[in-house]
């Protein structure tokens, strides 16, 4: 029984034992060559351990005491919210070739402090020097210039090596290591860079697109829209590390602050634009809402100023996400109300919300989806960008055919306004316009204006639905005798004008105000009944009568009283 109980206490002895050897050992890695490199952490061949004081040295972490202590990082991980200091430890072995070139790399850019040290030997010797990089570093501090952190292995020979990667993270979730072949992975980074490329020459052309747009309809729209592409391509460009390779890599210090402030910069813009698209102040508490956003999103850009990396991250990762379910509700609202528009816009919001979810729930560590997390966001981003425009275009359609339709209306008012309701010729407004058009030549014209003989007795004997017949054949007689650009007028009662665009002799205007006399003398027929007036016509003519419609008018109508009183038919004021 004592035995028994002996070999009981050595075996768990023996477990507990080899469970602490596996927290600080674990399989070397032996790369045979991944297209897509060998994500350490997957293969359960990563060991690590957190250094909360962010303290300790290389020498420290190589001692028994702190060696023991490296345990295996789970496949999917996710750190704390507040800064975090990580040593990972990777034991790779060199088998048959006799020389090795690899890579070791990081999965994220958004690293504060990056430091590779070894590889070192079977001996404990280093072959190269540490490698000291990240977000805090000037770019020219990253190997190969690579967006990414890495270190270049040169594995002389058969053996086993071992690395060591201390890691300091502010914002980012996801900390971990890959290995590739070299060559592999310079070829994965071009093919990366091209398809990123293509993402931001679709949002440059958009920019550049709605710049032109911007010029020419100013409409604060497309300005908000320009702001969000803007900053959607730089966010881009900032966490793909093509930002810092390329615009600020030798500022530090504003590469740290444009991982957190862009996106919210970006967050603001978006959300001043979905305001002024779909017109949310129709509803007072949604317009609320979406301007909170905005307002948090300001106040997130600021806390990323003032070097809060951890809180800004965390509150742009919420905002994000509510704030796209919030635009959702908002162009579903809109879509009630009639808002054709307000579908387009829904469509490219779907589109963003499930990238920027996928990229959420890939960053805390809930799904794997590498290509998702390297590429959801951008794809989504340049898919709700073309929706957008499109989304816009459809907007300003919407806006012309409501403006042609007003230009319609306008100008079917001034018409109504400058139209004389019973005969359809030009009343006084409508003259004045006319004239202001034909006069302002300087050339000579001629102005005719005609009152009607025994009009007043049609309308005291038969009544007013009579003399409105006479005053309609009148004018449709007086229209029939003159040419294209002449203006035919009722002053009102029994009184026309004919204001002639093109010059007549004193002889042309006597023939001309005879035709009309004797068209106007034509009977009307009426209800049965023959109706007779006749017209006494007064010429005047410009400039020698007057250069103004009311001058002009002042003299025809002198003419005409001539013309009544010695029954001539018409008159020349200047006679």
């Amino acid at each position: 029984m004592k035995l028994l109980r002996a070999c009981r206490f050595r075996f768990l002895f023996l477990c507990l034992l080899l469970g602490n050897l596996s927290c600080g050992w674990a399989m070397p890695v032996v790369f045979d060559g991944h297209p897509q490199g060998l994500s350490l952490a997957e293969t359960g061949q990563l060991l690590w351990l957190t250094d909360d004081s962010s303290t300790l040295t290389l020498d420290q972490v190589r001692e028994p005491a702190n060696a023991a202590r490296f345990t295996t990082v789970p496949p999917t991980q996710r750190h704390g919210d507040s800064a975090q200091t990580y040593w990972f430890k990777v034991v790779l072995e060199q088998r048959a070739k006799p020389y090795a070139d690899w890579v070791l790399a990081t999965q994220t850019t958004a690293l504060k402090d990056v430091r590779f040290y070894g590889p070192f030997d079977a001996t404990g010797q280093t072959l190269a020097p540490p490698v000291h990089t990240g977000l805090s570093q000037p770019f020219s501090t990253r190997p190969l210039g690579s967006e990414r952190y890495l270190m270049h292995l040169h594995l002389p020979g058969p053996g086993t090596y071992t690395v060591y990667v201390r890691m300091f993270a502010e914002t980012t979730p996801l900390v971990g290591l890959s290995v590739w072949d070299t060559a592999e992975y310079l070829q994965w980074r071009q093919h990366k860079r091209l398809f990123d490329g293509i993402c931001y020459g679709i949002l440059l052309a958009l920019l550049v697109y709605n710049l032109a747009l911007a010029g020419i309809f100013r409409d604060p729209t497309y300005g908000y829209y320009i702001g969000q592409c803007a900053f959607a391509l730089l966010t881009l460009a900032s966490f793909n590390g093509h930002a810092a390779h390329y615009l600020w890599g030798e500022w530090p210090w504003w590469q740290e602050r444009g991982n957190v402030v862009l996106p919210s910069l970006w967050l603001v813009f978006g959300t001043l634009f979905a305001r002024s698209f779909l017109n949310t102040r129709q509803v007072p508490w949604l317009d609320r809402l979406v301007l909170a956003v905005g307002v948090l999103s300001m106040l997130t850009a600021l806390l990323g100023l003032l070097g809060l990396f951890g809180t800004a991250q965390t509150l742009n990762e919420i905002i994000a996400s509510a704030g796209a379910l919030l635009a959702a509700v908002a162009g579903l609202v809109m879509v009630q109300r009639g808002s054709r528009p307000a579908r387009w816009y829904l469509g490219g919001q779907a589109l963003l919300f499930v990238t920027v979810l996928g990229v959420v729930v890939g960053n805390w560590g809930l799904i794997n989806a590498p290509f998702l997390l390297a590429n959801g966001l951008q794809i989504g981003v340049a898919a709700e960008m073309v929706v957008f425009a499109i989304a816009l275009g459809s907007r300003i359609s919407g806006m012309r055919t409501s403006e042609i339709e007003l230009r319609l209306h306008a100008a079917h008012l001034a018409e109504a306004a400058a139209t004389d309701p019973l005969t359809g010729l030009s009343n006084r407004s409508g003259l004045a316009q006319g004239a202001a058009r034909v006069l302002d030549d300087g050339a000579e014209h001629a102005l005719m204006l005609l009152d009607l003989d025994r009009f007043k007795p049609i309308n005291d004997v038969h009544g007013h639905d009579a003399g409105d017949a006479v005053l309609r054949s009148v004018a449709t007689r007086l229209q029939a005798h003159v040419r294209a650009g002449d203006i035919v007028a009722r002053l009102g009662g029994d009184e026309f004008v004919i204001l002639l665009a093109q010059p007549l002799s004193k002889a042309q205007l006597a023939t001309l105000a005879g035709r009309l006399d004797a068209a106007v003398r034509q009977p009307v027929e009426f209800q049965g009944q023959t109706l007779t007036v006749g017209a006494s016509t007064g010429i005047a003519c410009s400039p020698e009568d007057g250069r103004t419609l009311n001058e002009l008018i002042r003299c025809a109508d002198q003419a005409m009283y001539q013309a009544k009183q010695a029954r001539s038919g018409h008159a020349f004021h200047s006679d």
